[in-house]
């Protein structure tokens, strides 16, 4: 099979760096997307806007987004745990139905999505109680743009599936790194009345958060138009015939695999969302600081969710090809690197607080309370890597359920003991418990694997 990287076979870490390297790279452009926004949103100030406002309505406008990723995830894991594990059987016929399949889900759920975001956005701001009006108006404003280019933030997520599945992740790197250049050029022009780029004075359109909003979708239908010219070529993984390969007992396993993975995330930001609103009683320079700190925290997710992607088709390919003990192999591997990275991590964001926030936001007081919330969550972010390294480990193997639900039950925790914290702490304790619930997610997930790990071992000596 010409169009799969085959990692059946081969030095481990080489391979694991393989998949895992291009799909850092691209959490770096997807996250780049994002402060790009939140750079340019945080200059408003220069046209009469309040930044704070702009950018924790960004935020606030951000967790419908993220419970769209929750739906993105039930089709782009079934789908490219289903690629991997055809891949590593060389079962091209299978491989294209389970693409096929795949897109057919991503498109309901496309349509759930961009009607809900459209025709629902003033209610699902009203959620969060804002007091603000500006804050209430520019959220609505930027919902409802990026819901009408959901088709393009949902099916670019599950061509790039499609692509992890095979292995191919250096693919959706430079396909998702040309629509981060469109996106950086586009930023400054919508957002601003006029603005410096290497010292030459430039005039924008002026639109302030709307201006964001339509220079991600804009972004956005570039990628999708890219991936579309592909499938049309010779150099496509597998030809689109929805109507021909739709397959019932596919669209199932896709479905089955999905489902535990696309309900957690959903159920985490239903999580989040509550949090957030407990947040926003607090004023808008928390606020900002909820929308800015998770932003830097990615500096911890994206390697792991690197890892993650390149453990689940590892795992994927190998248990298809019935190679446990590169199973094994493989995850040990992966957590040499990913420790010492947590620890480093852990140490860089509570010692350079203060200088991280800066980067963002200059108002004292949102600096201070940023300060409390990068030492407060570094604490936990070596746990967090783990357990999302570990879930892509279970995810090869199909077994979603388990990582999904220790999840499901880690974040759950999450909401009356913040509530209870809150009453004596305030916004610090609702960030401690975030923080502990992370850490406790991640040792009881890894433990898990272990033994899992164990019964492969024995499945082995059955089979050998």
């Amino acid at each position: 099979m010409k169009n799969k990287v085959d990692l059946t076979s081969g030095h481990i870490i080489s391979k694991l760096l393989i998949v895992a390297i291009p799909t850092l790279l691209t959490s770096i452009v997807q996250m780049t997307y994002n402060l790009t926004d939140m750079f340019w949103v945080g200059r408003v100030g220069n046209m009469g806007l309040d930044p704070v406002e702009a950018i924790s309505a960004v935020g606030t406008a951000g967790y419908f987004t993220w419970l769209g990723f929750g739906l993105i995830l039930l089709a782009k894991v079934g789908t490219s745990v289903s690629v991997s594990q055809a891949a590593g059987k060389n079962d091209h016929e299978e491989l294209t139905r389970a693409g096929n399949n795949g897109i057919i889900l991503m498109l309901i759920l496309t349509a759930i999505y961009t009607f809900i975001g459209f025709f629902g956005a003033k209610y699902f701001v009203t959620l969060f109680n804002i007091e603000n009006s500006n804050i209430r108006t520019y959220a609505f404003e930027y919902l409802r743009i990026i819901s009408l280019v959901g088709v393009a933030y949902f099916m670019t997520n599950i061509f790039n599936g499609i692509y992890d599945g095979l292995g191919k992740t250096i693919n959706t790197f430079y396909i998702t790194a040309s629509g981060l250049f469109i996106n950086i050029i586009l930023d400054p022009i919508f957002i601003l009345e006029d603005f410096n780029i290497f010292g030459l004075q430039l005039n924008g359109l002026g639109l302030g958060v709307k201006g964001a909003a339509f220079a991600t979708a804009i972004a956005q239908l570039f990628i999708l138009g890219t991936y579309l010219v592909i499938y049309l070529g010779k150099h496509k993984p597998f030809q689109i015939h929805l109507k021909k390969y739709y397959d019932k007992t596919m669209f199932k396993k896709i479905f089955k695999i999905g489902f535990p993975v696309g309900m957690q995330s959903v159920f985490f930001t239903t999580i989040s969302v509550i949090i957030g609103i407990m947040i926003a009683t607090y004023g808008k320079h928390v606020m900002a600081v909820q929308r800015v700190g998770s932003h830097i925290e990615a500096l911890a997710w994206m390697i792991a969710l690197g890892f993650q992607v390149a453990l689940a088709s590892f795992v994927g390919q190998n248990y298809g090809a019935k190679r446990f003990d590169r199973i094994r192999e493989g995850y040990f591997a992966s957590l040499k690197l990913l420790v010492p990275y947590g620890i480093i991590l852990n140490i860089v964001l509570f010692v350079f607080a203060k200088q991280l926030f800066s980067i963002f936001v200059s108002d004292p007081e949102t600096l201070l309370v940023g300060k409390m919330y990068l030492e407060i969550l570094s604490m936990s972010q070596l746990f967090m890597i783990i357990e999302l390294a570990t879930a892509g480990a279970f995810m090869g193997l199909g077994k979603t359920m388990i990582p999904s639900g220790v999840g499901i039950v880690g974040n759950s925790l999450r909401i009356p003991f913040a509530y209870l914290l809150s009453l004596s702490f305030g916004y610090v304790g609702i960030w401690y418990v975030v923080a502990s619930s992370s850490i406790l997610k991640g040792l009881v997930l890894t433990v898990w694997f272990l033994l899992y790990l164990h019964k492969l071992k024995k499945a082995k000596m059955v089979l050998s």
